[in-house]
């Protein structure tokens, strides 16, 4: 539900932009500048926003950021009122970059999440399920933002974001708890959680007891303090096994930005397609998104239940997601014809969702008592993509006139990120707890 409503909010100003921009006269540059103002606090904010998972708890720092995205939306609903007309384009940017801030936290928290309330066997499903989310928020919301956009205005289109965006953060506050304060979870289900390898309590803390105490939101992994959080960051980058991670997941996340970024604008440069012909058509790649990222989880779970190798459960969906994405992007390179081009792209988006394990591997690999921290350097690194591939696209597009190189490098995404996981990631397996940093004693002179 989170993560929908994050998506939700994300894609507003996308199907906005068309209205908004003529109310307010704005150039496309400027809109270039809006749509990316997002990523930069988004990839800036994941470490701390991970600290602040690990010492506040997630139900209160995911519900605080879910706000805190409905008071966005307004501010960008008051940038078409008159009294903020001289300002409209300041105050959208401001919302913008708030935005991105207030949503980092999702990288860490849902790391977390997946590491406490779901044993191993588990975790594919919850994961898989988790990441196919943006592509179920694109093909529900999109359509009902557009229809209010058309017929009420884009301001009541923002102002209804703001409205999910409070009762999405009133339900989860409400309902989210960790397992060790949830009262109905039965004893059984508490020992099933333990012995499938649920994080419970089982990692040291690192902080005085006290801090817990006051906190019982917190889960049991405890966090990284801002004096040690250089040591704690060199020690993840320091295993080739993370480094090959990082970089696979960027990788792969370079691809939904393509489709975010790009993929309606290729539709209609490319293939000459209509505004409304190429909106229909890319529904079909996002569902086979969703359908994709849906089925991998249990895929992956199922293999590792008949295997007991957590590297075949987890890195086979890879291996074949990324080919069939590899496959579907160097065929749009030899037809043109828009019913195979939605069929090929249908086939690439599918294996992205197949391929995408994130979360599932931030649960199954990260230090027990840096969970928050990793999940949200993973994301930090990830989200990179979200700044660099649409420049790198605009100038290949802009440079050759044509799509043609641009599917080769999302071609080429792929099958690095197949390279990291064979190559360098080796066998998978959960990393030692990160070991406090040392402590530094000054003397007076």
């Amino acid at each position: 539900m989170t993560l929908a409503m994050a998506s939700a909010e994300r894609s507003g100003l996308s199907v906005a932009a068309p209205e908004l921009s003529s109310a307010l006269q704005l150039s496309p540059s400027d809109l270039g500048w809006l749509f990316s103002a997002f990523s930069w606090t988004y990839v800036i904010a994941q470490i701390p926003a991970g600290l602040l998972v690990e010492r506040f708890g997630v139900r209160r720092i995911i519900g605080s950021g879910l706000a805190i995205g409905s008071l966005c939306s307004v501010l960008v609903a008051l940038a078409g009122a008159p009294a903020f007309a001289a300002i409209s384009w300041g105050l959208i940017l401001v919302a913008r970059l708030i935005l991105g801030a207030s949503q980092s936290p999702m990288g860490g928290s849902s790391g977390m999440v997946f590491a406490t309330w779901f044993p191993k066997n588990e975790r594919g499903v919850a994961g898989s399920v988790y990441g196919s989310m943006p592509y179920l928020s694109i093909a529900v919301f999109n359509p009902i933002m557009a229809w209010v956009v058309n017929h009420l205005g884009w301001d009541i289109c923002f102002l209804m974001l703001a409205f999910m965006g409070i009762l999405s953060s009133a339900v989860w506050s409400t309902a989210f708890r960790t397992p060790q304060q949830h009262r109905r979870l039965s004893a059984k289900e508490r020992r099933l959680l333990i012995s499938g390898g649920a994080l419970w309590g089982a990692p040291k803390t690192d902080r005085p007891a006290a801090l817990n105490d006051d906190n019982p939101d917190t889960p049991p992994s405890p966090g990284s303090n801002l004096s040690s959080l250089s040591h704690d960051l060199r020690h993840l980058f320091s295993q080739r096994m993370f480094r090959g991670l990082v970089v696979a997941q960027y990788a792969i996340a370079a691809i939904t930005w393509f489709f975010i970024a790009w993929f309606p604008a290729y539709l209609v440069l490319d293939l000459d397609l209509s505004l409304a012909q190429a909106g229909a058509l890319s529904a079909f790649p996002a569902i086979g998104g969703f359908l994709g990222g849906a089925m991998t989880g249990f895929f992956s779970d199922a293999l590792l239940k008949r295997t007991h190798s957590l590297t075949i459960a987890r890195k086979t969906p890879v291996y074949v997601g990324m080919s069939l994405s590899t496959i579907g992007f160097l065929g749009c390179l030899f037809t043109r014809d828009p019913t195979w081009i939605a069929l090929l792209m249908t086939i690439a988006f599918f294996g992205k969702g197949v391929g995408t394990m994130i979360w599932t591997l931030v649960g199954d690999l990260a230090p027990a008592n840096r969970v928050g921290l990793t999940g949200s350097a993973v994301n930090a690194f990830t989200n990179l993509s979200g700044i660099f591939t649409p420049i790198i696209i605009g100038y290949a597009v802009a440079i050759y006139g044509n799509f043609n190189l641009a599917l080769y490098l999302m071609a080429g995404h792929a099958l690095l990120a197949v390279a990291m996981n064979y190559w360098v990631m080796g066998t998978l397996h959960r990393m030692q707890d990160i070991p406090n940093a040392p402590l530094t004693h000054t003397t007076r002179p």
